[in-house]
C-alpha cells in the first residue's frame, strides 16, 4: 500500500458516494455509482477498484439501505472489466471508453437484473423502479421488465461512466499520468 493509493481510494468511494447519492436523490434512472470505482482502476488497478467499489457500496447500503448492498458484486465485476479495459488501452478515445461501457454495461446489467429481480422483484433504485413499473404498466412480466429495465440502464450508465474517466484521465498531464504508469497504458501514452 503505498500513499497514492491511501490518497486513491477515499476520493474514489466518495466519488461514488456522492455521485450516486445524487443521481438516486434526483430519481434518474441511471446510477452512476461506479465513475471512482473505474478510476481507480483505471489509475491503480483492479485491486483498488475493487475496494473502492466494495467498500463504497456497503457504505451506500449502510446510509441508504441494505437493497444497494448486494450490488457490491456489480462493482467488483465493473472493475475487472475497467481493468481489462485499461490494459488494452481502452480508454484511448471516446469510442474505445464507449465500447467498453457497453460490454461492462452489458455484463453488469445482466447480473443486476437476476439480484434485482430475486432479491428484491424489481423495487431497488427509484429511477430503475419507475422504469419497471412503466414496462409492468405496458403489460410486460415483471421478470422481463426487470431485465429489461437493468440491461438498457446498465448499458447507458456504464458508457457514460467510461466516457467520463476516459475523458478525465486523457486530460490528465504528462507529468502526474506518469506517476500511474496503468492510466498511461489506458490512454495509450
Amino acid at each position: 500500500m503505498n500513499a497514492r493509493l491511501l490518497a486513491l481510494l477515499p476520493a474514489a468511494i466518495a466519488i461514488n458516494l456522492v455521485i450516486g447519492g445524487l443521481v438516486n436523490a434526483l430519481g434518474l434512472p441511471l446510477y452512476l455509482d461506479s465513475i471512482g470505482t473505474i478510476l481507480a482502476t483505471v489509475l491503480a488497478g483492479p485491486a483498488a477498484g475493487v475496494l473502492a467499489g466494495a467498500i463504497g457500496q456497503l457504505l451506500f447500503g449502510l446510509i441508504n439501505g441494505y437493497q444497494w448492498i448486494p450490488f457490491g458484486l456489480i462493482q467488483v465485476v465493473i472493475a475487472i472489466l475497467a481493468g481489462l479495459a485499461a490494459s488494452r488501452a481502452g480508454f484511448r478515445g471516446t469510442g474505445r471508453s464507449v465500447a467498453w461501457g457497453l460490454l461492462t454495461g452489458l455484463v453488469a446489467g445482466a447480473l443486476s437484473s437476476v439480484i434485482s429481480y430475486v432479491l428484491f422483484k424489481g423495487v431497488t433504485a427509484t429511477g430503475t423502479t419507475a422504469v419497471v413499473t412503466i414496462l409492468r404498466q405496458l403489460g410486460w412480466s415483471l421478470p422481463v421488465a426487470v431485465t429489461a429495465s437493468s440491461l438498457a440502464l446498465d448499458l447507458v450508465d456504464k458508457a457514460v461512466a467510461f466516457a467520463v474517466v476516459g475523458a478525465l484521465v486523457r486530460s490528465l498531464p504528462n507529468r502526474l499520468i506518469g506517476r500511474f504508469p496503468r492510466a498511461a497504458r489506458a490512454v495509450g501514452r
